[in-house]
């Protein structure tokens, strides 16, 4: 077992943490008056933490220079789509009863939880194509399709904001859409960079071959002169 095989099953374990920690709370009957509301909010606040430390990791891994934390990003997104859909299955079970007429109706009348839904179906996307297979298989469209992270972020932290009561639990939401926004801003500061690394590099090689250009027509008129010299002669 290689170490990236690693790290991504240790990642994977301790993602489930807050799993284990709602069934030992289901089990001491401590999830408050009202538990599926709590396990509701306590799994759309997990996918939305999950969310914040998938995009995270390149910028840490920037930072810190320990390349092996992109072995973290995949599991991460996975277990942010898990979350994610616990999240929509107790809001389905709990408040719909799994009545798509219910659902319909919520989803309609609440346009929160459209973008909830949309970012959902997204994630499933990204979650769907994180094996190797997938990546193989996609190639370069790989890379462009799981760029669909960053809207998706912006919609969920939309969702976040919407669906926050007027209490303590907005602080966090704000607090956790600030965090989201300086991530997505790193991401947009740092592809400027790249950018504009390329183009100084495209103009160097642009400056280079202008350059051998100059000197091979002043050769060959060099040449010219002295082959014309040398006739005359």
């Amino acid at each position: 077992m290689n170490n990236g095989v690693l790290i991504k099953r240790v990642v994977l374990a301790l993602s489930f943490l807050p799993l284990l920690r709602w069934l030992y709370l289901y089990h001491q009957d401590a999830l408050g008056l009202d538990p599926a509301l709590w396990m509701m909010e306590s799994s759309g606040q997990t996918a939305f933490v999950m969310l914040c430390l998938t995009l995270a990791i390149t910028p840490l891994r920037q930072l810190l220079s320990l390349p092996v934390l992109i072995w973290c990003r995949r599991p991460l997104g996975v277990m942010t789509f898990f979350y994610a859909f616990c999240h929509f299955g107790i809001w389905a079970g709990a408040e719909r009863h799994f009545s798509f007429a219910l659902m319909g109706q919520g989803i309609v009348e609440r346009p929160a939880i459209v973008l909830g839904v949309i970012a959902l179906i997204l994630l499933a996307v990204l979650a769907s194509t994180s094996n190797q297979g997938m990546v193989r298989k996609l190639g370069r469209r790989w890379q462009k399709l799981h760029r669909l992270v960053y809207g998706i972020a912006v919609m969920v932290s939309v969702h976040f904001v919407m669906m926050q009561r007027a209490d303590e639990s907005a602080m966090h939401a704000y607090i956790g859409v600030a965090v989201i926004t300086l991530l997505l801003l790193w991401r947009v500061v740092s592809h400027l960079k790249n950018q504009r690394v390329i183009a100084d590099k495209m103009a160097s090689i642009h400056g280079s071959s202008e350059q051998r250009v100059v000197r091979e027509d002043s050769h060959a008129s060099t040449k010219m002169v002295s082959i014309q010299v040398s006739r005359k002669k």
